[in-house]
């Protein structure tokens, strides 16, 4: 039968970046005729969850990992028996690394990390081809491991770009991502001085006040949109005279928040970091490497007039190099070669 298996811990239910990514390969390969199906369940044994996939015709299975989806501290025995299970059957095993371990940065993870670590590395000994969306990680997986950037998960942004007069603050999108950094963002939003001083999308009020970081920057007069469907957070995106998203280890093509905004050509200000992607050099978005260039950029962008012909440019850019369809179509060709 030529089928595939994705093993996605939580889908459809968890709510998450995994959850969005998977949903869209699946998409995407059933539409080029593939015949897929995820496992999202981990409580069968994976002796058996192989042996079924066996007897169904998959050939050809891919791993999402992201510790802490197979286990509360991040461990599992999970992922290396079913790896176990599939290659003993004969079944190609691509390993999708999303994150790979703690940083030994928190008490705790001084222990977690080293687990974690050896984990993984059994995994992907185990694998036939790993794939992950940050370079730097090659380092540790093998520099065979394929770069893949996720890439936005929302779908198109609109055709026709923005039809509405553009927004009236600046725009934070997902702001409870992890590594996303608030100070830099309050620091801009201070010198932008809009009314309301920043539009936030993907939280309301209540959820931004009670988020033990968030709350911390939060203030009352801020625009919280709540979470949207992915074709109104598009078309808000769209119409965004600035999107902040700085990160803490930079910017990467697993920021499935900061891709979005990059689909729609809008302009964004990141951030370098320990992780950053040299791919985004050459890109439209502006990379700060202190606070205070970030500040600099984000009221630089702010000031600017927008001219069709940039956003047209941009939109390009982002349709050249990290259209969805062609990043899951190269997976594809990882996966099931």
């Amino acid at each position: 039968m030529n089928a595939i298996a994705i093993v996605s811990p939580g889908f459809p239910e968890v709510v998450g970046g995994v959850t969005d990514h998977t949903s869209r390969v699946v998409r995407h390969w059933r539409d080029a005729g593939r015949v897929v199906q995820v496992q999202g369940s981990l409580g069968e044994e994976p002796d058996a969850v192989a042996a079924r996939w066996h007897a169904e015709g998959v050939n050809a299975v891919l791993l999402q990992y992201v510790p802490f989806l197979y286990g509360r501290r991040g461990l599992s025995l999970f992922p290396g028996a079913l790896a176990r299970a599939v290659k003993a059957l004969g079944m190609r095993l691509t390993v999708y690394v999303h994150e790979p371990w703690v940083p030994p940065t928190r008490l705790p993870w001084l222990v977690l990390s080293p687990l974690q670590r050896s984990q993984l590395k059994r995994l992907v000994s185990r694998a036939d081809a790993v794939a992950t969306p940050v370079p730097a990680w090659t380092k540790i997986l093998g520099h065979d491991a394929h770069v893949l950037r996720v890439g936005s998960t929302l779908g198109d942004p609109p055709e026709q770009g923005p039809t509405e007069e553009p927004l009236p603050a600046p725009v934070v999108f997902s702001p409870f991502a992890a590594g996303l950094l608030w100070r830099p963002i309050a620091a801009a939003v201070e010198q932008i001085g809009a009314d309301p001083p920043l539009i936030v999308i993907g939280a309301d009020a209540e959820a931004a006040r009670r988020h033990p970081v968030v709350r911390r920057w939060y203030r009352q007069d801020w625009d919280c949109r709540g979470r949207l469907e992915a074709s109104e957070v598009l078309s808000l995106l769209s119409r965004a005279r600035v999107v902040l998203a700085p990160f803490v280890d930079g910017l990467t093509g697993r920021r499935t928040s900061a891709m979005a905004s990059l689909s729609t050509g809008t302009r964004m200000v990141s951030s370098a970091g320990d992780l950053y992607d040299p791919f985004f050099d050459e890109s439209p978005v502006a990379i700060s490497h202190s606070e205070q260039e970030f500040v600099r950029l984000a009221l630089d962008a702010w000031n600017s007039g927008e001219h069709t012909a940039e956003r047209g440019a941009r939109h390009s850019w982002y349709r050249k190099h990290l259209e969805a369809r062609e990043l899951d179509r190269a997976l594809l060709q990882i996966v099931s070669p």
